[in-house]
Order: C-alpha cells, then sequence, then structure tokens
C-alpha cells in the first residue's frame, strides 16, 4: 500500500494498522548528559504517542482486524524483528528506514476483490469503509478460516463438549437409537436456523450502516453481501 495524498486520502483501520506496523516511529536520540528540558529535533513524541494509541485501539477495541489477511509482507515483518533486536543492544541507533515491498500483500487483494464484489449492489465508499471497520459478518469463523484466536475457541469448544458429555452421559445409547429415526432433516432445519441466528447480528448491523436498506437491497442482496465478506476478507492466507 502506498499513500498517494495524505491530506486527501481514506484509509480503513487494517490500512492505517498495516501502515504503521510497516513504518515504525523513529526512536528519539538521547539526551544529552545533565540536560533540562531538552526537547529532540525532530520532535516526534506526540507521533509515538497516537501511533501507541492506535495500536492499543486495535488490540482492545478492534481485535477482528488481527483476524484479517495478512496485511504486511514477510520481508518487512523479518526488517522489524531485526530492528528491534538490534535497538535492545544499542539503543542509540538510529536506522534508516528501508524502502518498502511493491507487491500487494493479501490483505490489500482482500479489499480489492471485496470492492470488485461489491460494486453490483451500489453501495457507497462510505458504506464499504465502515463494512471493512467493523468486519461485518466476520463474528464468528467460517469452516473455512482458521483466525488468530483458533486456540482459545477450540478450549471453549471442548470445555462445552466435555460438559454436554458429562450431562447426557447417562442416556446416550437412547440418543443414538433415537437419532436416525427422524434425524436428517431436522439436523438440517436446525442448522439452518442457527445461520440465521448468527447472521441476525450482521444483518441487524448492516441495516444500520447502509442508508435505506430495505429500499435498496433485498433480503437475499444482504445474503450475498455476507457471503462476498466472509469469501474475501475472511481469508486467512499466510
Amino acid at each position: 500500500m502506498k499513500v498517494i495524498d495524505p491530506q486527501s486520502a481514506t484509509l480503513t483501520n487494517i490500512e492505517v494498522l498495516a501502515y504503521l506496523t510497516a513504518n515504525p516511529p523513529r526512536r528519539p536520540p538521547n539526551p544529552p548528559p545533565n540536560s533540562r528540558h531538552w526537547v529532540p529535533n525532530p520532535d516526534l513524541r506526540d507521533h509515538n504517542t497516537v501511533v501507541k494509541e492506535i495500536h492499543n485501539y486495535v488490540h482492545r477495541i478492534s481485535p477482528h482486524l488481527l483476524n484479517y489477511p495478512r496485511y504486511v509482507h514477510e520481508e518487512t515483518l523479518q526488517r522489524l524483528q531485526q530492528q528491534q533486536q538490534q535497538d535492545q543492544q544499542q539503543q542509540a541507533v538510529q536506522l534508516r528506514p528501508s524502502p518498502q515491498p511493491t507487491e500487494p500483500t493479501p490483505m490489500d487483494i482482500a479489499i480489492r476483490e471485496l470492492i470488485t464484489k461489491l460494486q453490483p449492489y451500489g453501495l457507497t465508499k462510505g458504506e464499504v469503509l465502515m463494512i471493512i471497520n467493523l468486519g461485518i459478518g466476520l463474528d464468528k469463523p467460517s469452516q473455512t478460516t482458521q483466525p488468530q484466536n483458533t486456540t482459545t475457541q477450540d478450549q471453549e469448544t471442548n470445555a462445552e463438549a466435555m460438559e454436554n458429555g458429562e450431562d447426557v452421559s447417562g442416556g446416550g445409547a437412547v440418543a443414538e437409537t433415537a437419532e436416525p429415526e427422524g434425524g436428517a432433516g431436522e439436523g438440517q432445519e436446525e442448522e439452518a436456523v442457527t445461520q440465521e441466528d448468527d447472521d441476525y447480528g450482521a444483518r441487524a448491523l448492516l441495516d444500520t450502516v447502509i442508508e435505506e436498506r430495505e429500499e435498496r437491497l433485498s433480503n437475499e442482496d444482504i445474503t450475498a453481501i455476507l457471503a462476498i465478506i466472509r469469501e474475501t476478507l475472511g481469508k486467512r492466507d499466510r
């Protein structure tokens, strides 16, 4: 990603995070000995504070952004790790930022695909930007995605399964013998109802993001939009 005009560019939160991650703030020079009220030149203290607050916002308020496709090049990550190691060894060393790779990241490709596939639905730029910022439809990972919090979710799922197994341990054989009588059709209906329940929050959120949604888009369009969001932003190419 390259910011052409910083004064007029409109970026999503994930693009801001990608830019600040790939271009971390420089360390200020060490003050001279026995100096009071010393001001570094250039004075980047306010800038460093803003960068820190943005990272805190992402991790505390919008952690779903961290589950998006990779937004930083692997070469950049390796360079940042080397810089951190050098900073720990030599705090006074000032490193000149190296040129960024020009090829797009998986997140860049995902945003392009999302915008292209959403064009037939006539969404405005602000509406698409809000969809990306809020991660609408990505509250629960689909079967094809592997979010970073997979370990925590797996632990919770296993704990619930163990509790359910303990509760029904005395009647497991009865449940297994009763399932084939009616079970396939009822299971499919339950899955459909569960999917609708999972999408209820996303649909309600889209109603607030998309202006005059009921007049512009049908329920089938909303279903297709949610599928596009999960297909593009739900990818975890690493």
